[in-house]
Parts: structure tokens; C-alpha cells; sequence
């Protein structure tokens, strides 16, 4: 190591061991240099033009990549588990992966032309200070969704040992039975936690290979374990899954693939509302478009056919339907654990391992918050119908969030929005609304998720009795409250007196220059100051250049 590493190295640690003295100076550690005030830093601010370089490719690229995970691989497999045919559940999932698509293009719209983040963006709708809440709940389900992940992880660590060492299934367990564990999975889950940590000192944007890994890794590792399972099995046996003496009748068989239509719907439903953070780094207005709008059903759906395709082969051979990867590959294990098998698991769940490891690192959480979430998901992923209604339910608070986003972009605003107001805290500001709150915005998400709430709550086996049609609205659980989110807010605007409605027309003031590195405290779009010296007053001296 050269003395210049070393030195860099030792004043990492001095900081960070200065960080650690006071919450002064641990606030002072994490705050972003660039923060002038509390909505305004370099990464709320629009992206400057030589970060706005994401082509097509790059967006199709990126859900190649993000769409090859083990939930998509589950989300599929666990409706062969409930009883579906090969094709309903394909026909499921390729219909809901191009309807998120759609969704994802059309809330993407406004990061494309105005380039800036979710967090900005959730600040028309909700005001500038009542957006907070919505990132915040955003952030949260984000850091149970990253439990998951890092449960997911752990347990093909723990396969990996397996297929290693031929007592490890044998290790006592002293864990109660009641807690959906093993010693082997909690041992794996501190494993993946370890692995984990590394991941967090690097930013995002430098670990974009690990991405680029994962979106070849995964594949093939699917597609070799498809192959040994219609191999082993002689084809799929798409046709000896299904029992018709057996059937439930047509309401209730109907009922089943609304829920997991939904299901599939819950699994994307996160990244249907925070797309425009992506979204923002579009090149041309279009790129976000066409790159979005075939990656995400392509991708996902493939990878969800290979779980369906895997499960059903193995359901014939085995009698069971392995709706994860990981009971998967132990099963295969506790039915023959010959060298050749478990080769070939070993190096299955590395891959798994790894591409769970690329899924979750963009959001690598802090300890306590991860081993917490993971605690309380390991219920969730216990079961096939445990996941479904988690994702289910997971997609109730997010589908009014995005229903409402996109109503007002293209209906209440025609496409035209106000950039400086977006970082103004000055009460006359647009976004400003009733003490920096759109009530409006929290009153239609309040009623976009309130129907399918109470079944929601009663499938998790809380012993709360709910009618069929609770039960039925919770398994309509994105589509009702997308649509009651975004239909109440744009009745309610109809019926307000509005001020911030304008009868431009459509886009007509996207900005065709932006540009935040003046030096002159101001925000420039098309060669006007649209913050200048004498708002910065207003603005608790907020200072837009970068």
C-alpha cells in the first residue's frame, strides 16, 4: 500500500471516529456538503446535463438487471403452489409486469423532462413539507423489503454450507418453532449480514458492475436449474398439475388470479412510485420510454416463467411445490445428496446468493434496522400465501401514492410545473398549500388505500372478521387503491378552487436548459432566474448553485 492510501485511510478513520463523539458532529459527518437548507442539496437539485446520459439501453439494461431477483422467481413459482395452471400463471404475470411497465413510463414522464427525484417530484402533490411523509413511508418499506432480501441471502449461505459439510443439516436447533428459523438460517442470515457490510462504505454509483454481474449470473443459473428440472422430470408436466374433480368453481378460481395479479403487481409497486429517480438521468424525453417500457416485462416475466417452470416439473416428481429457490435446492438436497447434486446447489445458491446481494445493495440498511425487519419477515416468507398477501399488502399504501402523482402531472397541471417553487418555503409558493401540506393530496390517499385496508389486516391472521367483499377489495389491493387514489384526487381538484391550475397547454413549460451551477445563488431555466438574491430571504437562505 502506498503512503498516500495509507494516509487517506487513516484520515477515513479520524473521521470517523470524529463522528462518533457528539450527535453535533455525527450530524455534521452525515450531512451533504452541498445542503444549503432542508430542500435543497446537490441530489434534490435537477441533474446538471452531464449526469442526464441514460439511453434506452441503459434503462433496459437496468430492469434487466433489477428484474432478476428471487422475489420475481417466487412471485411466479408461489402461484403454481396455490394451485394455478402453467399458463393462467404465466398469462398473470406477463400482463401485470406490462401494466407496471406502463405505469412506470407514465410516472417517469415528469422526472424525463424536469430531471429531478421522487423526493422533489412528491412535493407538487403533497406540498413541501407533507412529501416528507410519503418519502419517509417509502423508506420504510424499503427497509422491510430489504429484510427480506437479506433473509433470502442468508438462507442460500446456509445451503451453500450445506452442500459443504454433511452434518451441518444435523446441527441442533434450538430455536422455538414458532419463530420460522433455524439455527443453520440464523447462522446464514449473520453470514449475509457480514457480506453486507462492506457494501455500505461504497456509493451506488460505484458499484454499478456488480449489477452488470448480476444480470448474467442469475440467468444462467436459472436457466440451469430449469433445465435439470424438466430434465429430471422428462418436460414440464404443465398438464398433471392441476386436479379438475379438484377445481373450485369459476368465481372463486377468478377471485384467485385477481389476488395474484395483484400480487405481482405488489412485488413492483415500490419501484412504480420512486421510478422517477431514475427516470431523471433520461438523456432525450423518450429514452425513459422505450428503455422501461420492454425491459421490466421482458425481464420479469422470464425470470417469473422459470420459477413456474421449475416448480411445476418438480411438483410432478416430487409431490411438492418448492415455491422458493431455497426450498427448492434443499429439497433436491434431502432427495438425493450425491457429489453431482450438490454441485450443482452449491453453485446454484452462490449465484442466488450473489444476485440477492446486487438486489439489496443500492440500499444497504444500518444493522439494527435490517435484523429487525428481517425478524419480523421471516413470518412473511414462511409460506406461499404468507408472501403473496405481504406483497399484497405492500401495495395498498404505494398504488394512491403513484395514482395520485401521475393524475396530477397529466390531468390537474397538462405537464407544466414551477421549478423554483419546488425548493421555496415561502408560503406564497405554489407547492406551499395549507401550512406547506396538500391536504387534498393526503385526503385522496387516505381513501385510496381505506378500502382494501380491513382485509388486508385479516389476512395476516389477526382474528378480525371481514366480509367477502373485504376480502375481495384486498385481493383487488393495487388496482382499487391505484385507482381510488388517483380518481378521488382528481375529483377533489375538480371541485377546489385550485390556484396552482393553469390553462397552459400541454408541457408547455418544460424548461429546455437548466442549469444549478451558476455561483450566484440562483436557479437558471432558459436563461431566467427563477431563484434569485431577492427570494433567498424567503427561502432560509437556501442557496441553489452547487
Amino acid at each position: 500500500m502506498s503512503p498516500s492510501s495509507c494516509s487517506t485511510a487513516a484520515s477515513r478513520w479520524a473521521r470517523c471516529k470524529h463522528a462518533l463523539t457528539s450527535w453535533h458532529a455525527f450530524h455534521d459527518a452525515v450531512r451533504l456538503k452541498s445542503a444549503s437548507s432542508i430542500l435543497v442539496n446537490e441530489d434534490l437539485l435537477p441533474s446538471p446535463p452531464e449526469r442526464q446520459t441514460w439511453t434506452a439501453w441503459n434503462f433496459f439494461a437496468y430492469w434487466w438487471s433489477k428484474s432478476w431477483a428471487v422475489s420475481t422467481w417466487s412471485v411466479g413459482s408461489s402461484l403454481i403452489a396455490l394451485g394455478a395452471s402453467v399458463r393462467d400463471a404465466l398469462l398473470v404475470v406477463l400482463f401485470a409486469n406490462f401494466l407496471s411497465a406502463v405505469v412506470i413510463v407514465l410516472n417517469g414522464r415528469a422526472a424525463a423532462l424536469y430531471h429531478v427525484g421522487y423526493p422533489v417530484l412528491a412535493r407538487v402533490s403533497f406540498g413541501i413539507y407533507g412529501s416528507y411523509f410519503f418519502v419517509i413511508l417509502r423508506a420504510l418499506l424499503g427497509i422491510i423489503w430489504g429484510g427480506v432480501q437479506l433473509y433470502f441471502e442468508g438462507q442460500f449461505i446456509s445451503i451453500c454450507l450445506r452442500c459443504i459439510f454433511p452434518g451441518w443439516a444435523r446441527l441442533h436447533n434450538g430455536i422455538p418453532a414458532d419463530q420460522y428459523i433455524t439455527t443453520q438460517g440464523m447462522v446464514g442470515f449473520l453470514l449475509a449480514f457480514v457480506f453486507t457490510l462492506p457494501l455500505m462504505l461504497v456509493h451506488t454509483a460505484r458499484i454499478r458492475h456488480l449489477f452488470s454481474v448480476k444480470s448474467v449470473v442469475f440467468p444462467l443459473a436459472g436457466m440451469g436449474v430449469v433445465c435439470w428440472a424438466t430434465t429430471a422430470n422428462g418436460g414440464v408436466s404443465a398438464d398433471k398439475l392441476v386436479d379438475e374433480s379438484l377445481r373450485p368453481t369459476t368465481s372463486i378460481f377468478a377471485w384467485g388470479l385477481v389476488a395474484q395479479f395483484n400480487a405481482v403487481m405488489g412485488a413492483n409497486s415500490a419501484l412504480l412510485v420512486t421510478v422517477p429517480d431514475l427516470a431523471r438521468y433520461s438523456k432525450t424525453r423518450n429514452a425513459q420510454l422505450y428503455g422501461q417500457l420492454f425491459g421490466l416485462p421482458l425481464a420479469g416475466t422470464v425470470c417469473s416463467a422459470f420459477g413456474i417452470i421449475t416448480t411445476s416439473a418438480v411438483k410432478n416428481m416430487y409431490g411438492e411445490a418448492f415455491w422458493n429457490p431455497y426450498d427448492l435446492l434443499n429439497g433436491i438436497l434431502d432427495h438425493s445428496y450425491r457429489s453431482k447434486a450438490r454441485a450443482g446447489v452449491f453453485f446454484a445458491s452462490a449465484a442466488f446468493a450473489f444476485a440477492t446481494l446486487g438486489t439489496k445493495a443500492p440500499a444497504s440498511p444500518v444493522f439494527k434496522r435490517v435484523s429487525n425487519s428481517a425478524n419480523s419477515t421471516r413470518r412473511i416468507v414462511s409460506t406461499a400465501n404468507g408472501f403473496l398477501s405481504f406483497l399484497s399488502g405492500y401495495s395498498i399504501f404505494q398504488g394512491p401514492v403513484v395514482g395520485i402523482m401521475i393524475v396530477d402531472y397529466f390531468l390537474v397541471r397538462r405537464g407544466n410545473l414551477d421549478l423554483g417553487d419546488l425548493f421555496s418555503q415561502a408560503p406564497s409558493g405554489r407547492y406551499y398549500y395549507t401550512r406547506g401540506a396538500n391536504l387534498r393530496g393526503i385526503a385522496a390517499f387516505v381513501i385510496g388505500f381505506l378500502l382494501p385496508l380491513p382485509g388486508f389486516v385479516a389476512s395476516f391472521g389477526t382474528g378480525a372478521q371481514v366480509s367477502a367483499a373485504a376480502t375481495d377489495m384486498f385481493d383487488l389491493g393495487w388496482v382499487l387503491s391505484f385507482l381510488m387514489g388517483g380518481l378521488s384526487y382528481w375529483v377533489i381538484c375538480r371541485f377546489s378552487t385550485a390556484r396552482e391550475g393553469n390553462k397552459l397547454s400541454f408541457e408547455a413549460q418544460v424548461p429546455h436548459r437548466i442549469d444549478t451551477g451558476s455561483g450566484n445563488d440562483t436557479l437558471v431555466v432558459d436563461g431566467a432566474e427563477i431563484i434569485g438574491p431577492a427570494e433567498v430571504s424567503e427561502t432560509k437562505n437556501a442557496k441553489l448553485s452547487v
